[in-house]
């Protein structure tokens, strides 16, 4: 009896059914992204490879047909295609993700102190037995080269006068006169480095990272540099002032600061220095005049002790502080709470206040009657007296913050 005709396309089906259980497996690596998104950063045939910074702990997601279900424990290598240097990958954990698509979460550990970039391929072996390869650039660090930022100037403006030197490599604040009783608060209290990055091409997967600094002096501080990914061919190092510190200083400050990247022999250096203003202290001796009659005054006429102060005091005021070796015959010029002078010493102080002038009048009135020391305050011929004078507290008489001046009393009749 013949066979009915229907049965006969029954040996095709099969034969290709067959063919199909016993072709390669067509699972491979797809496209890799990094390990916070879905974005593809590198694409299986792009004509790339993937690449990587160097560094231990590097990770990113490697997609495609049943990567998830290679062996991560013998079915996974790495292999050498250019460059010395021990590098180890390892696939961490793997699943579905973007879309459905199955990945493996792979870290790779390379020399951070690379000279120059090297090569290596990851194979991943698929569930029929195959293998499908990543070709992976490890990258070098670039080389840094840091400067000081331009608004290095301003933002140090309320501690002093900030100068950019040695095409920006040097920064030099000059500290004012009287910076030591300056009580101005600061609102901004960060500098900032520029660094500098040489070019370097692609790099598909850059963990980040934050630079190190080191020679920093005791008034600065960089606890919390910003990370940087090696997105941009610069990034910032933030450095914080701590104002009360600078304003302590007693001497002048040269300090060089080392920023190294995340490879260590990847550094550069700038330099920061505070210079102290001048001593202050008293140009040339104290004089003390009255407008009309010079050093020789009537009783009960005004005497200005004019003081020429090395440089100019701060705003915020320098003290002053005298002493009248007759205290009876002398009294204060002025009503103003700026100026004090007690009668029983013979001790008072005035606070200068000015940012362009070194030249001021210290005013005082002469009186008749008896000194302390039971002599006349004045004569026909004028008697003399003498003022001692110092820039801040009363100390030892001697140096460039002390100065004296003479003049005489004289009586009209």
């Amino acid at each position: 009896m013949a066979c009915p005709r229907f049965a006969r396309p029954a040996l095709p089906a099969i034969a290709l059914l067959i063919a199909a259980w016993s072709a390669p497996a067509q699972a491979a690596v797809e496209y890799v992204t990094r390990t916070g998104d879905c974005t593809k950063v590198d694409t299986i045939g792009d004509g790339k490879d993937l690449s990587i910074i160097a560094g231990p702990n590097v990770r990113f997601r490697v997609f495609g047909n049943s990567v998830n279900l290679s062996n991560p424990n013998s079915g996974f290598r790495i292999a050498t295609d250019s460059g010395s240097g021990s590098v180890a990958a390892r696939i961490v954990s793997q699943g579905t993700d973007c879309g459905g698509t199955g990945f493996a979460l792979v870290e790779v550990d390379s020399p951070v102190g690379l000279a120059s970039d090297i090569q290596r391929s990851l194979f991943f072996k698929m569930p029929l037995g195959d293998e499908s390869r990543l070709q992976m650039r490890i990258r070098a660090f670039p080389a840094i080269d840091v400067t000081w930022a331009q608004d290095a100037d301003t933002i140090v403006a309320c501690v002093g006068v900030a100068q950019r030197l040695n095409q920006d490599k040097t920064l030099r604040i000059s500290l004012p006169a009287g910076y030591f009783n300056d009580t101005r608060n600061c609102t901004q209290r960060t500098l900032r480095a520029r660094v500098a990055n040489a070019a370097f091409g692609e790099i598909d997967i850059r963990p980040s990272f934050s630079y190190a600094v080191s020679g920093l002096p005791a008034f600065l501080s960089a606890n919390q540099p910003v990370a940087t990914t090696l997105s941009a061919d610069t990034s910032i190092v933030n450095l914080a002032i701590d104002v009360a510190r600078i304003r302590a200083l007693t001497t002048a400050s040269n300090s060089t600061l080392t920023v190294t990247s995340r490879n260590p022999s990847r550094t550069s250096t700038v330099a920061l220095s505070v210079v102290l203003p001048p001593t202050q202290g008293f140009a040339q001796a104290a004089a003390c005049r009255n407008p009309v009659t010079g050093n020789t005054v009537n009783v009960d006429d005004l005497v200005n002790c004019e003081l020429r102060l090395a440089s100019a005091p701060l705003a915020a005021g320098q003290l002053i502080t005298f002493e009248m070796r007759d205290k009876d015959c002398v009294a204060a010029g002025t009503t103003s709470s700026n100026m004090t002078y007690a009668a029983t010493t013979g001790i008072g102080s005035i606070v200068l206040t000015g940012t362009s002038t070194t030249i001021f009048q210290v005013p005082f009135r002469v009186r008749g009657g008896t000194s302390s020391a039971g002599t006349p305050c004045a004569s026909q011929t004028g008697v003399q007296h003498t003022g001692l004078f110092w820039v801040g507290p009363r100390d030892n008489p001697t140096g460039p913050d002390f100065t004296t001046a003479t003049f005489r009393i004289r009586a009209l009749q």
